[in-house]
């Protein structure tokens, strides 16, 4: 678990924010920037970023670009949210680290900076329980998903050599049956390897075991026997 050296709160507030004096109140190491002045600053290690709620930042169609390149940089949660205009679960799984609310009291404020700070993230119970749930009663359905997606990235010839891997062809043979190099072979399968996430043709067997991947009509899975 990352804990931060410091806190960084984004307001347009010309003044310090409320949020960056309690902050300040129970020693946590702080600055306040505007976000156009920030995203000027070059990336550090160890940085909080809380940002004060836009109305565009998180809708139901998820995290505006500008928050997404903010998120890119930095560990972020956003401060002084309206509980009517956000979604917590798209908030989470958009990679939020918290949200802290306008109507909050100070001390649940002050809790949820030091929480944050040392590295956990801050949801209510129920959305945090709502994600776990997610997490161990629908693994398969995630799987699913994610591998048809990686299923769609593949090209029609990267199909055709996962075929041939499947049934035991090495590189050369690979070049021969396709008639292409083996150099371009090579070039290929480690394309294959990344947008499968397999390490090696083992890894690779084990995702096509795992996958509905249809090639030329017919069930790739089918050729491993």
């Amino acid at each position: 678990m990352e804990r931060f050296s410091k806190l960084i709160i984004l307001s347009e507030r010309q003044q310090l924010h409320n949020t960056a004096m309690l902050a300040q109140s129970v020693g946590i190491k702080m600055q306040q920037y505007s976000r156009s002045d920030f995203m000027q600053q070059s990336v550090k290690s160890g940085v909080l970023v809380g940002c004060q709620f836009n109305s565009q930042d998180l809708t139901k169609k998820g995290v505006s670009s500008e928050l997404a390149m903010l998120m890119q940089r930095y560990p972020t949660f956003i401060f002084q949210a309206e509980r009517a205009l956000i979604d917590p679960t798209i908030a989470v799984h958009s990679g939020l680290r918290g949200l802290i609310y306008r109507d909050e009291q100070l001390d649940r404020v002050l809790t949820a900076l030091k929480t944050l700070m040392s590295g956990q993230l801050y949801y209510s119970r129920t959305v945090m329980s709502d994600v776990v749930d997610l997490l161990i009663n629908k693994p398969k359905k995630l799987n699913s998903e994610v591998t048809a997606a990686t299923s769609a990235q593949l090209t029609r010839q990267e199909k055709r050599i996962i075929s041939l891997v499947a049934e035991g062809a090495r590189n050369k043979e690979i070049a021969l049956m396709l008639n292409i190099s083996a150099h371009t072979v090579k070039a290929h399968l480690s394309a294959i390897f990344r947008k499968t996430q397999a390490r090696n043709r083992v890894e690779l067997l084990r995702w096509l075991q795992q996958s509905n991947l249809i090639i030329e009509g017919q069930p790739a899975v089918a050729r491993l026997a």
